[in-house]
């Protein structure tokens, strides 16, 4: 069944169930998709018919925001009430960690080191979230990755290390370097992965509790996610900066 004909069966439902909030958040939604269609001239593809309905949410998000600002609760918990209806035809959406993780990923992945760089992270993380995160969100993490985390990391020598850093390990090794020198360079750049997840933990906290309201559950949550966050960088920052001091010494 597909994605349309589900939703008239569930507008049928919901008529006989008298569900009158679920019957109008379809009627509306169903006609926009006949407009859709009639604007492009040919039947609808799942994935237009998922960008329709993700329009829908977006208005509606937007219209629960205003409501919120005009002090119109009554208004803003019946909007949500269509939201919910409407998410059902969405695929799950992702979580902030998860999406951080996968916005991440895109900028390793793409190559990213500023802002300027926006547009090449947004495809391919776009790409990889699959419509389980709507653009907003996903240009919100990257933006503050791109601001915060790439520069960060490249200071650190993540992605351009320093040339005395970067001579080959195995080079060294073989060339009778010590064993407990050669693991030092390999628990430096381990250790320094280990800052990407600190960092992000930071971020995704930071995102949780700008996005939980009033909910003091969800704040303490999100703090607790910042200072592990902070105590885990500080740790990474000490023991990257004893290998390093320890590898200079050897020379």
């Amino acid at each position: 069944m597909s994605l349309a004909e589900k939703m008239t069966e569930n507008m049928k439902a919901a008529m006989k169930a008298k569900d009158s909030a679920t019957l109008s958040t379809l009627r509306l939604l169903i006609s926009a998709l006949k407009n859709k269609k009639i604007d492009v001239q040919h039947e609808l593809s799942e994935t237009e018919v998922m960008d329709v309905v993700k329009s829908q949410v977006k208005q509606l998000k937007d219209s629960i925001e205003s409501f919120k600002t005009g002090g119109r609760e009554d208004l803003a918990q019946s909007a949500q009430v269509e939201v919910t209806a409407l998410e059902q035809y969405l695929p799950t959406q992702m979580s902030d960690e998860e999406l951080a993780q996968v916005v991440q990923e895109a900028v390793e992945k793409s190559g990213a080191t500023s802002r300027a760089d926006m547009g090449k992270v947004m495809g391919v993380a776009m790409a990889a979230v699959s419509g389980r995160a709507d653009g907003s969100r996903v240009k919100e993490i990257v933006g503050t990755l791109l601001s915060a985390f790439v520069p960060v990391v490249v200071g650190l020598g993540l992605f351009t290390l320093d040339a005395h850093a970067a001579v080959p390990l195995i080079d060294n090794f073989t060339t009778g370097t010590s064993y407990f020198e050669f693991m030092l360079r390999i628990v430096r750049v381990l250790v320094l992965w280990m800052g990407v997840v600190a960092i992000t933990l930071i971020l995704s906290g930071g995102f949780q509790y700008m996005k939980a309201s009033n909910n003091d559950n969800e704040h303490e949550i999100a703090l607790a996610k910042i200072v592990k966050g902070l105590f885990s960088t500080l740790a990474v920052g000490g023991i990257f900066a004893f290998c390093t001091i320890y590898l200079e010494r050897l020379y």
